[in-house]
């Protein structure tokens, strides 16, 4: 018999198993340079371990997602955590380069698992004004997590190798397992019969052949592109190439959460003023505008920005990837509002088509990589005009 736990500790509890992934991601920014050593290869391979882990992430939750609803959230969740666990020892283990960008794939399949069971275990059991304090809470906890997460793996490179953070990873899914197993809740709502595979594929045929939805998705899957590359890139250009130590960097890289923070704040405010169509427009023209002159600074000569100077780069970055803040829980709003009977399956495709495209990208990165900062920037401007090409032409607003 499971403990009934009160909405509050069960959002924490949710929140802690969510945060598997963003801990999986930005744990280990810190030791790619370490990793490029040891396996005696370039940062750019080690940074295809990141658009590895994408892309098992995209398709664990399009895969997770059915199934958990078929079978049951901790029969899904449970078995995707030691698909995590087992692929993040693998890891450990990693006799090449190459064995570990395929453990990533794996590690991150199981953790889109994860992922689908937490928001789901909410729909279960909340609804309401109640439903949306715990996406609240859970929210909190998703920004929290990449802004400590550098820090942790910083703290343990000082003490050991980049081996212990995937020990540390490792620990944290014996953790989830038991607050899978031990604590959470199953659905209340009897299971069907057998899956229908025609209702599921169906659901994703009526997003993708709505031209205003796809519109909005296509925005935000380039929009995030941006914040994925420079998650990619993050660790050679303030390491290695602008000469950040592991210890600073956590704290520049948290400048960019704290802003998209700040600007996640003050968009309850601006809603009072501006529709959310129209403030994914301004946002998206922030982050169009900053990428352009961070990859200006290394195209030519602009007084106002050295492409070798900390201080004028970091704020760039800030912006561009702060303005998520803005751009995501609006785009979010207008992509499902078409959806109300069918919103499993248009969240399903939002959050795969952006980690699908976040994996290729960073592939791509990985493959371009050079001794300084501008396949990251290109890319990064790239993927913010095509962000507000979508905008311009798909979406129509009457």
């Amino acid at each position: 018999m499971r403990p009934e736990f009160s909405p509050r500790i069960l959002a924490i509890l949710l929140a802690a198993l969510v945060a598997l992934t963003p801990f999986s991601i930005d744990t280990y920014l810190p030791a790619l340079p370490d990793m490029a050593h040891y396996f005696g290869t370039s940062v750019g391979m080690v940074e295809m371990t990141i658009g590895a882990f994408f892309l098992g992430y995209a398709m664990g939750q399009l895969v997770g997602g059915p199934l958990s609803d078929h079978f049951g959230r901790r029969r899904v969740g449970g078995p995707g955590v030691v698909i995590f666990l087992l692929a993040t020892i693998a890891i450990i283990f990693a006799p090449n380069i190459e064995s570990a960008i395929f453990g990533r794939f794996v590690q991150a399949f199981g953790g889109g698992f994860v992922t689908v069971i937490a928001p789901s275990v909410v729909r279960d059991r909340f609804t309401g004004k109640e439903a949306a304090r715990m996406f609240a809470l859970i929210g909190v906890v998703m920004m929290l997590a990449p802004l400590v997460a550098p820090a942790v793996g910083a703290v343990i490179l000082k003490f050991a190798d980049w081996r212990m953070i995937f020990v540390f990873l490792a620990g944290y899914a014996l953790l989830a397992l038991a607050v899978i197993f031990l604590c959470l809740p199953e659905r209340k709502k009897a299971l069907t019969s057998k899956l229908n595979f025609a209702k599921i594929w169906d659901g994703y045929r009526r997003v993708l052949t709505h031209r205003r939805a796809v519109g909005y998705m296509i925005t935000q899957t380039f929009s995030s592109s941006v914040i994925f590359l420079f998650l990619t890139g993050s660790a050679f250009a303030y390491i290695t190439y602008l000469g950040v130590s592991t210890d600073f960097f956590p704290v520049i890289f948290g400048a960019n959460i704290v802003t998209m923070m700040c600007f996640n704040r003050l968009n309850p405010f601006l809603l009072n003023i501006f529709s959310p169509h129209q403030l994914i427009g301004a946002g998206i023209v922030i982050q169009l505008l900053a990428n352009a002159v961070l990859w200006g600074g290394q195209i030519v000569d602009l007084t106002f920005i050295d492409s070798k100077n900390l201080y004028m780069v970091v704020p760039m970055i800030m912006l561009s990837v702060g303005a998520a803040g803005i751009i995501m829980p609006n785009t979010f709003a207008c992509f499902l509002e078409d959806f109300e009977d069918n919103s499993g399956s248009a969240t399903a495709i939002l959050g795969t088509s952006q980690f699908v495209m976040a994996g290729i990208l960073s592939t791509i990165l990985g493959l371009l990589h050079s001794d300084d900062i501008l396949p990251m920037t290109t890319m990064m401007l790239l993927s913010s005009i095509l962000s507000v090409l979508s905008y311009r032409f798909l979406i129509n607003r009457t």
